[in-house]
């Protein structure tokens, strides 16, 4: 096996194991995977008429289970790793650790696709009401662009919240501001420039923005090469993140970070 073949392996045999971890966990993916997105669905698209604004509502809606996968679960990888005992051999195995937690954010930011895709597919079909998102090419590529995305988050938090007490209000002040911030509960016109200009680091912006373009029938790829470029950013800050991790528990000889 070759050391690209092998890390393939490695990458699709964590996500598969985390997959079936917080697929125990069914009342988070319940809650914030199922009930979440319809009953959104159900308070919004009552009011729309305008097939791109229905987009832009269904779009919102699918970032927005999607991000807060990203910071509930995504994020406490290796906190959970940490109290059940098994961060050492994970950071010190025979396995590249990096690919053991990339793997395993992106088998959270599937889990998380999966639910929040069937729950959106499934409730549009139940209010009879059609949404062309646009070319099914280009809207693909977003999402994969955008799960992509989630699980660079994933893995950078996951290490912030491994050398910080307060993981649990990260989480909480990073979840509502990137909603607002993004667009994806309301216009981000209604802000003040200063404010909007926060907005440009965040790149489920330029994500709804992409598929917003492609409800209008031209994909913006400037909006999709932003997204990609922002994701890129974001696994770049991860890597670096783990590495001082790392080490950090290599000098201390200890994985007792806080």
């Amino acid at each position: 096996m070759t050391r690209g073949t092998g890390t393939v392996a490695a990458l699709a045999s964590t996500a598969r194991h985390q997959i079936l971890i917080y697929a125990t966990a069914w009342k988070f993916t319940v809650v914030f995977g199922v009930v979440q997105p319809a009953v959104l669905l159900l308070v919004n698209l009552n009011s729309t008429t305008d097939p791109v604004s229905a987009a832009r509502v269904v779009s919102g809606i699918v970032l927005m289970a999607l991000w807060t996968n990203t910071v509930w679960r995504g994020a406490i990888i290796l906190q959970l790793e940490r109290v059940e005992g098994v961060l050492a051999p994970g950071l010190f195995g025979l396995r590249s650790a990096l690919v053991v937690l990339i793997g395993k954010s992106l088998g959270s930011s599937l889990l998380s696709a999966a639910s929040v895709l069937a729950t959106v597919g499934a409730t549009l079909a139940v209010l009879r009401q059609p949404v062309d998102l646009g070319p099914p090419v280009w809207v693909v590529a977003g999402l994969v662009v955008v799960l992509l995305s989630g699980t660079a988050v994933g893995v950078l938090l996951s290490c912030v919240f491994l050398v910080s007490r307060h993981g649990s209000q990260i989480s909480g002040a990073l979840m509502y501001p990137v909603f607002l911030l993004s667009g994806l509960l309301i216009p981000l016109s209604l802000f003040p420039r200063p404010v909007r200009l926060f907005s440009w680091l965040i790149s489920f912006r330029w994500a709804m923005e992409f598929f917003v373009s492609c409800a209008q029938g031209d994909p913006d790829l400037r909006y999709f090469g932003l997204t990609l470029l922002l994701s890129a950013g974001y696994a770049l800050a991860g890597y670096r993140v783990f590495g001082y991790v790392s080490r950090r528990a290599r000098v201390n000889g200890t994985l007792d970070l806080e």
